[in-house]
Order: structure tokens, then sequence, then C-alpha cells
């Protein structure tokens, strides 16, 4: 009987003899392993977001209440507008009537019968022009109370503010849109209208 040669490498190949794995041809899966932070977000997942939540609550109070306090006065021929300082020039302006304040914001401020006083300001916000005016007092015994009125941009909101004088003395304005606010003034300076965009 003829046999055939055998090939380089001694390599048998009639009959073909292929290796078949024991466990048969199909086709073995490998058990994929989860990341550890998946299998957490899983099981914990809700407890987590509400942690995250609490934890944002948190952080606004205690940026709420570290927040300095707001001030509006005048001392020293000065206007201090929330940290910001406003000039009377020498010269009022060239106007004959009312006071004039220059600097990061403009303040005429104009006095009427009984203690009263209209006040008209303009300033910036974010890029945008602000104009308020501002019907402030008479004043009575106990308070003194105005009414702003701030054109920001496009929008118009109206601003009622109180001030008592028992106690440290501080405003309170209330805005049509929602806003509340505590404006304060210290002791021994002059208490003047705010036609201004106060902590927006």
């Amino acid at each position: 009987m003829t046999r055939r040669p055998r090939t380089a490498g001694g390599i048998d190949r009639d009959p073909q003899h292929l290796p078949v794995p024991i466990g048969g041809l199909h086709p073995r899966r490998q058990p994929r392993t989860t990341p550890a932070a998946l299998r957490l977000w899983r099981r914990r997942g809700s407890e987590l977001v509400a942690t995250a939540g609490l934890l944002l609550a948190v952080a606004a109070a205690v940026v709420t209440v570290t927040r300095p306090p707001l001030s509006v006065y005048l001392e020293d021929n000065t206007v201090h507008v929330a940290g910001l300082t406003l000039a009377h020039p020498a010269d009022n302006g060239g106007l004959t009537d009312g006071r004039l304040y220059t600097g990061p914001a403009t303040l005429l401020m104009v006095d009427r019968p009984g203690g009263a006083v209209v006040a008209s300001a303009v300033t910036y916000l974010e890029g945008e022009k602000v104009t308020g005016v501002c019907d402030f007092g008479p004043p009575t015994t106990t308070e003194v109370v105005e009414r702003c009125v701030l054109q920001i941009g496009s929008a118009s909101v109206t601003c009622e503010d109180a001030l008592r004088f028992e106690g440290q003395g501080s405003w309170q304005r209330r805005c049509s849109d929602g806003q509340v606010l505590t404006v304060t003034v210290p002791a021994g300076a002059e208490v003047i209208p705010m036609p201004f965009p106060l902590g927006r």
C-alpha cells in the first residue's frame, strides 16, 4: 500500500485530524465584571441622589447665611450703595436743583416739602441699563416708606420699601417679582432713597 509522503514539518494532513475542544463547539462566554461604582449605583442610587440634594441645600443655606448684608446710606457727603461709593461733585454737575452723586452709578435726589424726596438713578446690571425712580417719605415718627420703580432692560419691577426707626435701622424691600431683601443703615448715617437694583 502506497502512503503519501509527509509534508514539511512532519504533519500528516491525510486524513485531517482537527482538535475539538472538550466542551464542544459552543462558544464559551466569559463572565463580565461590573464596575464597583455601577454596582453601588444600582443598589443605592436613590439614596445617593437624596444625599446629593441634601448637600446642595446645605451649601445654598451656608452661602445665604454668610453673604454680607447690603447697605445703602449717606455719610460725609458720600453715598454708599452695597459696597460702591458715589461722590458729590463740587459743582453739583451744573444742576441748580437737587443733589447729584456720581461714580459706578448716577444718583439725583430732589427734596420735597415735609422731608419727602424724589430720587432717580442710572446704573448697569450685567451689561443692561437700569433706571430707577423712588418716591421717598415723608417720614413719620416711627418709619419711612418709599415706592420704587426699576426698569431693568425691558422688564419693569415695582418695589415697596419700609424702614422702622426702632432698633437697628434696616429697610425691608418687597418687589413685584418676588424678591424680598433687607438693607441696613449704619448708626449715625443718613437714610436715603434706594432706586437701585439691589441684590440682583
